[in-house]
């Protein structure tokens, strides 16, 4: 597979995990000579993709096209550089508001991940959410099946994966049918990883464990440091590297939900739980549908749940007709039957018969699981009135490993209590404790029951408690580090229980910002602003500041045309509710400016930034952080406009300035410094651009830490500028060794992770691998296309690229013909 960077390629799975290499087409590839000069033309005017507003550096940006040893062969003007790249970095544009735009200060200082392929896993490693049921019939041949299915080995390449799916009604055994086959299994895997996955954030969140878990020994600080999406990168590049596990995904309702996991995973098995039965062929699965038990073994189970013989030596007995009649009356489900034995063993004096009599005196036209529900719940209430209002509780969480903490911020309950109820509810099989006993589950259908048992006003008080509750148990300061562990474990809890309007799920979001997982602080966010949309109307403060966030996480994943379009559409709004000069509205006024360039338009931006300056030293004052920050993006504009060497100007004029408002090693200022290092190089001095980003990247690694993006900006530009100075090897081996790192922190797509994947081609041509350099463009432009548009100037600026590459390909084997004539 063509490609540098991030093309990761997996494969088998129980059905095969297919991949697909890609070829080159010279014909489609090579673009006419006129296209490549319009092209580059575009790119002149245009930038880069960069991170969205932070106090950040901005990456050497993929808008190059390749600088080859001679210019002249692209036939094109000598100063029509085909190797544009983007700046360093963005100034940061000011916050209007506690919770507008821009993320404020600082990033913490984090300590790198360890290097994923050296780390050793510690020993005994592996996750189960419970012991498997002691007490397991009637599933032999489909274990059976199962154990063939994930160990059929099937080869793609050099990779081998196997997966299979389980799919079947909730309630029908699929989980605990897993969890026997891993327990029984366990000691032919390296590794044995359970992850709860109704949603791809239970999914991020496991994997982020899983990395966690593995870098006890290696560098748990820096485990706890990193974020939930950094995290999780970080455990798919562990797996691949480390084959012979086992992943189980429960309860999967999306099959598309698995697709970032397993598209980056090889050498292991797979194991999906899901009530969905199609999709599954179609991501490389072998499906098994379970049914319900078999007759004779649904009597079976119910005997021995309950302790009974079900027959004599002289054959059938009335107490074995009686359990073949429970067991057809409960549908043969071993969700109901385990519930029903559980029932009976624990209440004294209850027989099969007096079962039966209590289900069939329950309402007529009920579900048998409620009626089944109803005996238990009202049994449970008799012995401890707690017991069914931590059910209630829990039925309004997600169903998977709450923490037991959370419960003891009941008012006016001592955890005593908690602890005893939650036992009783357990013993009665309607709850799950872990195995370390600080966290409980209750299965999909209990809880769906439960509420349903509920009466309207009932559901609004006990969720109104349930969010209260969890509210209480959110730690207090969400951008401490320390806090973003219990902030990850609590986070489905959140997303289930909380109003998104609520101020507790603010706190929420304010972790995923600090943390730097945006693409759920994206989708969080969206259904925050619709609830301050629907509740206070869109010209309420709390309305605009939700859709100013919106906005800029809609950036940081990388959407820059649309965080420009929204921008744009809450300009008019903010003017008109704030005034034309409040400083929310100027925030957003250079937030627009600068995703207009962003988006393609770097006159725009530069114009607009030019008009906005002077009201901002007016409004804020001349040498106000904001408006420094407003100066710093004129100065990129103006550059990315055309004029390099008044960028360069510019940000030297604002460098002394910044060092004395803010401070020498501030983040603002250390922006400031890469945007000079980055226009000196454009406006010619590509060696005293190197040792600037050289002097500066130490400062940032130790300030923001080594994988801060912002780092990584300067990492990219030492590179790129490194290659321009005449070190075009240790270039290519730079964005070598940055694009995995990128593609953890950020994510494969990412604009910034595409422009070191563009460097990386560019440096690997100019270091003599025109091919590598051809086919990692090849690559790269359908992506580019996908990503920005397929007019914007990175994707033309990609496509002029494989265009140059490919022309040098077909010129070396044309020589190499002649010369062997």
């Amino acid at each position: 597979m063509a490609g540098a960077g991030a093309v990761g390629f997996i494969a088998a799975v129980v059905v095969v995990w297919v991949t697909s290499e890609g070829s080159v087409d010279p014909a489609g590839a090579t673009i006419g000579l006129a296209s490549l000069l319009l092209a580059a033309l575009a790119l002149r005017q245009s930038r880069t993709s960069g991170p969205p507003s932070r106090p950040a550096v901005r990456p050497a940006d993929e808008q190059q096209r390749e600088r080859t040893s001679s210019p002249d062969q692209l036939d094109l003007p000598q100063d029509e550089d085909p190797a544009h790249e983007a700046p360093v970095g963005r100034p940061p544009l000011a916050a209007a508001g506690p919770d507008l735009i821009q993320p404020g200060p600082a990033t913490p200082n984090r300590r790198a991940l360890p290097d994923a392929a050296t780390t050793a896993a510690p020993d005994g490693l592996g996750r189960l959410p419970r012991p498997p049921a002691a007490v397991f019939l009637g599933r032999g041949q489909v274990l059976t099946r199962l154990h063939r299915t994930l160990t059929r080995t099937q080869k793609t390449g050099s990779v081998v994966i196997t997966q299979a799916a389980v799919y079947g009604l909730g309630g029908i055994g699929k989980s605990e049918l897993a969890l026997q086959y891993a327990a029984r299994h366990r000691d032919k895997y390296t590794l044995v990883w359970w992850s709860e996955a109704d949603n791809p954030t239970q999914i991020q969140a496991s994997l982020a464990e899983l990395a966690r878990t593995v870098c006890v020994g290696a560098d748990s600080v820096a485990a706890a440091q990193a974020s939930a999406e950094e995290a999780a990168a970080w455990a798919l590049v562990w797996l691949a590297a480390h084959p012979g596990w086992l992943l189980i995904f429960d309860n999967v309702e999306d099959a598309e939900d698995l697709h970032p996991s397993l598209g980056r995973l090889s050498g292991g098995r797979v194991l999906i739980t899901s009530r969905r039965d199609t999709g599954w062929q179609d991501v490389g699965c072998t499906p098994i549908s379970l049914e319900v038990l078999e007759p004779e073994a649904a009597r079976q189970l119910l005997a021995k749940l309950i302790g009974i013989r079900p027959t004599t030596e002289d054959g059938e007995e009335p107490a074995a007709r009686e359990l073949a009649r429970l067991a057809e009356e409960l549908g043969f489900l071993p969700l109901a039957l385990r519930q029903a034995g559980a029932f009976i063993a624990r209440t004294p004096g209850v027989t099969v018969t007096d079962y039966r009599r209590l289900l069939h005196q329950a309402p007529d036209g009920e579900e048998v699981l409620a009626r089944v529900w109803a005996i238990t719940r009202q049994r449970i209430a008799e012995r401890d009135a707690l017991a069914p209002r931590l059910l209630a509780l829990l039925a309004c969480y997600a169903p998977d490993q709450l923490p037991v903490d959370v419960l003891h911020h009941l008012p006016e309950v001592e955890p005593v209590r908690v602890g005893k109820a939650l036992a009783l509810l357990a013993s009665y099989s309607m709850i799950t404790i872990s195995n370390d006993r600080d966290a409980v589950s209750v299965h999909r259908l209990v809880q769906a029951v439960t509420l349903a048992d509920l009466s309207g006003q009932q559901r609004r008080t006990v969720r109104e408690e349930a969010a209260s509750v969890l509210a209480a148990a959110l730690p207090e300061n969400p951008t401490v580090i320390g806090t973003w562990a219990l902030y990850g474990r609590l986070l489905p809890h959140a997303r289930t229980a909380l109003a998104p309007e609520s101020d507790a799920m603010n706190q929420v979001i304010d972790y995923l910002k600090a943390s730097g997982a945006y693409a759920t602080a994206m989708t969080v966010q969206h259904h925050r602003y619709r609830a301050l949309l629907d509740r206070d109307g869109p010209h309420h403060l709390r309305t605009l500041v939700a859709q100013a966030e919106l906005a800029y996480y809609t950036a940081m994943v990388g959407d820059v045309v649309g965080a420009r379009d929204q921008f744009a559409a809450l300009l008019p709004i903010r003017e008109r509710v704030s005034g034309a000069e409040h400083p929310d509205t100027l925030a957003v006024r250079a937030n627009l400016a600068r995703w207009s360039g962003e988006a393609g338009d770097a006159a725009g931006a530069r114009d607009q930034l030019a008009e906005l300056v002077p009201i901002r030293e007016r409004v804020s004052g001349a040498e106000h952080p904001d408006t420094l920050n407003v100066r710093a993006h004129l100065a990129y504009w103006w550059g990315e406009a055309g004029d390099a060497a008044g960028a360069r100007d510019q940000s030297a004029a604002l460098l002394p300035i910044r060092e004395r408002v803010s401070g020498a090693e501030h983040p603002d200022t250390l922006t400031d410094r890469a945007n000079l290092a980055y226009w000196s190089g454009r406006a010619g001095d590509v060696v005293g651009a190197r040792d600037q980003s050289a002097a500066l990247l130490s400062i940032r690694e130790r300030v923001l830490g080594a994988e801060h993006p912002d780092t990584l900006a300067d990492r990219a530009n030492l590179a790129r500028w490194s290659g321009e100075a005449g070190d075009v090897v240790g270039a290519r081996d730079q964005f070598a060794a940055l694009v995995p790192i990128r593609e953890r922190v950020s994510g494969a797509e990412h604009p910034d992770t595409l422009a070191d994947r563009a460097n990386l081609a560019r440096w690997s041509g100019e270091a003599g691998d025109v091919v590598g350099a051809r086919d990692q463009f090849a690559a790269l432009v359908p992506i580019r296309e996908r990503v920005s548009g397929a007019e914007h100037p990175d994707t033309l600026t990609a496509r002029a690229h494989l265009a140059y590459w490919t022309r040098r390909c077909e010129d070396g084997n044309a020589g190499s013909s002649n010369e062997n004539q």
